[in-house]
């Protein structure tokens, strides 16, 4: 007997299901498998039990969530008008937790209430209905990073999806590819390479993995959707 989960599928060929089902219908009574998907078409070639859908968050949910990063430590101050944006803003993110942390850590950045407007106002809100919330939030994310930034995330793009990566071996690799430059002499190309890492992890665009003992993040990895947005 056996209890299978078959986490985040896309694959929507019947063969195979239908080469999967007959591995698996020879078990013991009581056995299950779950599948996990974004995609209606997989559950219903899965063509078992109706799919359970999962409701997006609520939008005092979402707001907590952006909320905590927009108005965090070292960030902007939190006053009337930029609450009132950002309540704006978290109504964009379709209850996608995901999205509310994405553009939470971008607008971290962003001090100014100019520049909360034109997050709001942005174009990349008017892609077609069939694009998901969380690809204009992962955009908008991307599109304000500094360049040096840009360079280094888009590299990430070799690493297969879900692998951790670890931050010592990127640095390395981006210090080989001449991306990270020195602002001064006093730090070393490694230590700001560190500090690329640690940007991109508070910008939500990486994921925190594995920790040392000094709370410096040793491993990271990417969301699958971040990693095609590389």
């Amino acid at each position: 007997r056996y209890f299978l989960v078959l986490d985040d599928v896309w694959n929507e060929n019947y063969e195979k299901w239908d080469r999967l089902k007959t591995v698996l219908i020879g078990s013991a009574r009581g056995s299950k498998v779950i599948v996990t998907t974004r995609s209606e078409r997989v559950a219903s070639v899965m063509g078992t039990v109706a799919p359970h859908l999962l409701s997006g968050l609520s939008e005092d949910d979402c707001w907590q969530l952006f909320e905590k990063r927009a108005f965090g430590l070292g960030s902007c101050e939190k006053t009337p008008n930029l609450v009132g944006i950002g309540k704006e803003i978290v109504k964009k993110c379709g209850g996608v937790p995901f999205a509310a942390k994405a553009l939470g850590s971008l607008m971290r950045f962003r001090r100014g209430e100019s520049q909360w407007f034109a997050i709001k106002e942005s174009e990349i809100w008017n892609l077609p209905d069939d694009e998901n919330e969380i690809l204009p939030a992962l955009m908008l994310s991307y599109n304000h990073l500094p360049s040096h930034l840009k360079q280094c995330f888009a590299y990430c793009s070799i690493f297969p999806k879900g692998e951790k990566i670890t931050s010592r071996q990127l640095v390395q690799l981006w210090i080989a590819e001449g991306f990270v430059q020195s602002s001064n002499g006093s730090a070393s190309l490694e230590d700001v390479g560190l500090q690329y890492c640690d940007e991109l992890l508070s910008r939500s665009l990486f994921q925190s993995g594995q920790k040392n003992t000094d709370g410096v993040v040793r491993q990271f990895k990417m969301h699958d959707l971040v990693h095609d947005l590389a």
